[in-house]
């Protein structure tokens, strides 16, 4: 085993929860590789930051990253949920009373120019292909399109999000807790949506609207995987819906037709969790351990604070601090807690279609 095929711990995946885990592991001098299959990130939808989570930025040293004009400030939410009234709550009475909408293919270019002025090193194109526990080291085999490349550790950190596949190599499944998918579309309009965040609930889902200062607004529609139609009639299902919500009609204030909807994609976005999210020689951050409904705004702080805290328990037990793992999955299960009971009573708020599939399904 040479030298530089060694490193303390190998991060499977370049997300924001494998960078974060790279800038913990580096600040305490944990020599680090991550590991990324794609240099950059599909085309991804912007994620809101609400104002509860800039302390997390401020730990992290981050906070200067959202000072920037890719990313855009919102002040508050804008929902239809539980009634046929628009409700509004802003943000000027909190703490920290602005949001921040992430331009988020930006954004994980920001953490990936961070994490190389700290020299942490990438290995960009290579996916994983074997892992394998050998006498004192774990042995990770990697490949290219060109090249495979053999490396030794003693952690192996699965940071490729719902996928986990550092988890599946190991033989080790993720719970799952309901089925919720996305329909995301652009949609073209001519009316700029105010920054604001705008949900609303309808017969087998629910709606979410993000802020845009063009004319292209991101649309999605969440419902099970099972109720989404198929391909050739997604067009109809979106038009159904949007011309038929309050949001079509007070926000977008016009008919949408066909013409106005492109960029159709379905997402998978249930909530799913791994009993344990270590083991002897691995570590799961980010939605490879956790995955959250959209609906709660976990998503992208989650997977920092699990980087973060993630990167200090690898930390800890390398320097023989026994209980630092279960200290990380008392910290995360804590968190995934509190999240379902919120979920819960987010959802319970809604009982107009209480015999509807969806709803059924959560009440």
């Amino acid at each position: 085993m040479k030298d530089n095929n060694f490193f303390n711990v190998i991060i499977i995946g370049g997300g924001p929860a494998g960078i974060a885990a790279g800038l913990t592991l580096n600040s305490r001098n944990i020599s680090t590789v991550i590991v990324e299959a794609n240099q950059l990130s599909n085309q991804k939808v912007g994620e809101c930051i609400p104002p509860n989570a800039y302390p997390l930025f401020q730990k992290m040293g981050l906070e200067s990253l959202l000072v920037d004009e890719k990313h855009h400030l919102y002040y508050g939410n804008k929902s239809v949920w539980g009634t046929s009234v628009l409700h509004e709550k802003l943000f000027l009475f909190d703490r920290y009373n602005k949001g921040i909408l992430l331009n988020r293919t930006y954004f994980e270019k920001q953490l990936q120019d961070i994490s190389k002025r700290n020299q942490i090193n990438w290995l960009v194109d290579y996916t994983l292909y074997t892992i394998n526990k050998e006498k004192n080291f774990t042995k990770v085999v990697l490949k290219s399109k060109t090249d495979e490349l053999t490396l030794f550790c003693n952690y192996v950190v699965d940071a490729t999000g719902r996928k986990a596949s550092v988890c599946r190599k190991l033989g080790i499944e993720k719970k799952t807790l309901d089925q919720l998918a996305s329909l995301s579309f652009k949609c073209q309009i001519k009316t700029t949506i105010p920054f604001y965040v705008h949900t609303e609930s309808f017969e087998n889902g629910w709606i979410y609207v993000s802020p845009s200062e063009g004319d292209n607004v991101i649309v999605m529609i969440f419902t099970d995987l099972d109720l989404i139609p198929s391909k050739n009639k997604g067009k109809d299902f979106i038009l159904d819906i949007m011309n038929n919500s309050q949001l079509g009609q007070k926000v977008f204030k016009t008919r949408l037709e066909e013409d106005n909807i492109f960029d159709i994609t379905t997402r998978i976005a249930n909530t799913t969790y791994l009993e344990k999210p270590f083991g002897g020689n691995w570590l799961a951050i980010g939605d490879a351990a956790y995955s959250f409904d959209p609906l709660s705004s976990y998503g992208i702080t989650s997977a920092l604070a699990s980087g973060y805290y993630g990167g200090h328990a690898l930390a800890d037990i390398l320097l023989k601090k026994e209980e630092a793992l279960d200290v990380y999955h008392y910290i995360m299960r804590d968190v995934f807690e509190n999240y379902k009971v919120q979920l819960h009573e987010q959802y319970a708020l809604e009982s107009r279609w209480a015999n509807s599939i969806f709803w059924s399904r959560r009440n």
